[in-house]
C-alpha cells in the first residue's frame, strides 16, 4: 500500500493565473488503495467521482515547501504533519495529513465538506506505509508539475525556485535541512541562534537521524548537554551479531486502527515462538544484542542509544541503569528491529508516547515475560510474594509483571 497521484492535463481558458491555467488537471489521489479524492456534489445530482478538477500547482507548491518536513527522520511531539487542505487558494482539497516518522509515513484521511457550492469528500481512514516509496511518488508529482510549467514557458514561480533549490542542495545542506525540519524550523529561514545551536550539535554528533530523535524528548535549550552524552554513548556502542528469524513485515496499514500494545504483543509472541522459547523461559536478550553503559546519566526522557541493522544490534544505556532495566531496553531494541526494519541505523530509545514507542514497550514486556507464562507461575495468586516470584523467574521488574497482569490477564 502506498500513495499515488494520477492526473490528466486539461484546458482551462477561463483561469486567470498562468501557473494555474497550465497545470489544470483532473487529479486523483489514492492512499493505500482508497481514493482521497472520492467526492460528490453536495446535492448528489451527479453521483460520486474519483477525481478533482483543480490545478496541480498549489498542491505541488505545498509539498515542495514542506519537502524537508516530509523527509525528516523524527519530529517535535507537537508537529501535526503536512495537511493537503493547506494548499487552499480556493480549491477543494482532501483532508489528508501526511506525517513521516522513522521510515514510515502515517496518513490520516477525514471526510470533509468544501463549502456549500463545492463538493463533499466521502472517504476517511488511517493508513501507514513505507516512507521512501511514498515520498518518491510525492517527488514525481512535484517534478512533473515543474516540468509542465517549464514546457509552457512559465518561469519564476515559488514552486520552481523551491524545487530547484532542493534539487541542487549538496549532502551537507540536505543534512542541515533535515535536522532543522526535525526541530520544527524552516531550513531556509532559521533564527541565527537556533541555527548555531543545531550546527554545533551536528559538529559533535554527525548522525542526523540521531540528532533528529532528540527533538522527540529534549528541549532545544538542552541540546548541548544531550549531544555530549550521545558522543560518549557512541564511543561505548558495540554491536553483536544476532540470528533473528524472519518475522515478515508488519502490515502497518491494517494495524493503524489497532491499539499499539496489540501490535507489539503479537510480534513478540511470534519471535518467541520462532526462537523456540517456551512460555516459562527467560528471554536471552544479552545473547541477541550487546548491552553496554556510559559513565554519565543520559538526558531526561532518553533511555538508550541503539544501533541496528539486518543482523547486528547494540544498546548503550546511562550510568546506574540496573541489569533488569538493561534487559528491557535490549528487548525494546529487538522490538524496533522486528516492528520496523526500515528504522535501522542509530537511533534513540525514548519515553515518547508515539505509536511506535508504545508498540515497542508492549513488545518488550511480552517478549521478556509472556502473559501466559506469568499466569502459569502465579496460578491465580496475585500477592506481592507471588509477583516477586514471577519477576525473578523472568528476570524482570515486579512492575512489569503487574502491568502484564493488569493489561492482559485481568482485562
Amino acid at each position: 500500500m502506498t500513495l499515488r497521484f494520477t492526473w490528466n492535463w486539461e484546458p482551462a481558458p477561463d483561469v486567470r493565473l498562468p501557473e494555474h491555467a497550465v497545470t489544470w488537471a483532473r487529479l486523483g489521489i489514492e492512499v493505500g488503495g482508497t481514493f482521497a479524492t472520492l467526492v460528490e456534489e453536495r446535492d448528489g445530482s451527479f453521483g460520486p467521482r474519483k477525481y478533482l478538477d483543480v490545478p496541480t500547482y498549489p498542491l505541488a507548491e505545498l509539498l515542495a515547501v514542506n519537502w524537508w518536513q516530509l523527509n525528516a527522520h523524527s519530529h517535535l511531539p507537537s508537529e501535526p504533519g503536512v495537511s493537503l487542505v493547506d494548499a487552499a487558494e480556493g480549491f477543494p482539497w482532501p483532508d489528508l495529513t501526511l506525517r513521516s516518522d522513522r521510515g514510515l509515513l502515517w496518513t490520516r484521511l477525514r471526510q470533509r465538506d468544501k463549502a456549500p457550492e463545492y463538493v463533499r469528500f466521502l472517504t476517511q481512514g488511517e493508513m501507514v506505509m513505507q516512507a521512501d516509496i511514498a515520498i518518491r511518488e510525492v517527488a514525481r508529482f512535484i517534478d512533473l508539475t515543474v516540468r509542465r510549467l517549464d514546457d509552457q514557458g512559465i518561469t519564476g514561480t515559488l514552486l520552481q525556485e523551491e524545487w530547484n533549490t532542493i534539487q541542487e542542495s549538496d549532502a551537507e545542506e540536505r543534512e542541515y535541512c533535515l535536522l532543522a525540519a526535525a526541530w520544527g524550523q524552516d531550513p531556509y529561514d532559521t533564527p541565527s541562534q537556533v541555527e548555531s545551536t543545531l550546527l554545533n550539535a551536528g559538529s559533535v554528533v554527525s548522525e542526523v537521524a540521531l540528532l533528529s530523535d532528540l527533538a522527540r524528548v529534549v528541549p532545544l535549550s538542552e541540546v548541548q548537554l544531550a549531544t555530549d552524552w550521545l558522543k560518549a554513548a557512541g564511543r561505548a556502542l558495540r554491536t553483536r551479531h544476532f540470528e533473528l528469524p524472519e518475522l515478515g513485515h508488519v502490515d502497518w496499514s491494517s494495524s493503524a486502527g489497532l491499539p499499539a500494545w496489540r501490535v507489539g504483543y503479537e510480534m513478540a509472541r511470534q519471535l518467541r515462538q520462532l526462537l523456540g522459547l517456551s512460555e516459562l523461559e527467560s528471554a536471552p536478550v544479552g545473547e541477541l544484542v550487546a548491552l553496554r553503559a556510559t559513565k554519565a546519566e543520559p538526558p531526561n526522557n532518553v533511555d538508550a542509544v541503539v544501533r541496528l541493522d539486518h543482523s547486528n544490534g547494540g544498546v548503550v544505556v546511562g550510568a546506574g541503569t540496573s541489569s533488569i532495566a538493561r534487559r528491557f531496553v535490549g528487548a525494546r531494541a529487538l522490538g524496533r528491529r522486528a516492528l520496523n526494519p526500515a528504522a535501522g541505523g542509530t537511533s534513540l530509545l525514548t519515553r515518547s508516547s508515539r505509536y511506535g514507542e508504545r508498540a515497542e514497550r508492549a513488545f518488550a514486556a511480552e517478549f521478556l515475560a509472556p502473559a501466559k507464562g506469568i499466569a502459569e507461575v502465579l496460578g491465580g495468586n496475585l500477592s506481592d510474594e507471588a509477583v516477586l516470584r514471577a519477576a525473578k523467574r523472568f528476570d524482570v521488574s515486579p512492575l512489569l509483571i503487574e502491568h502484564q497482569v493488569e493489561n492482559q490477564l485481568a482485562a
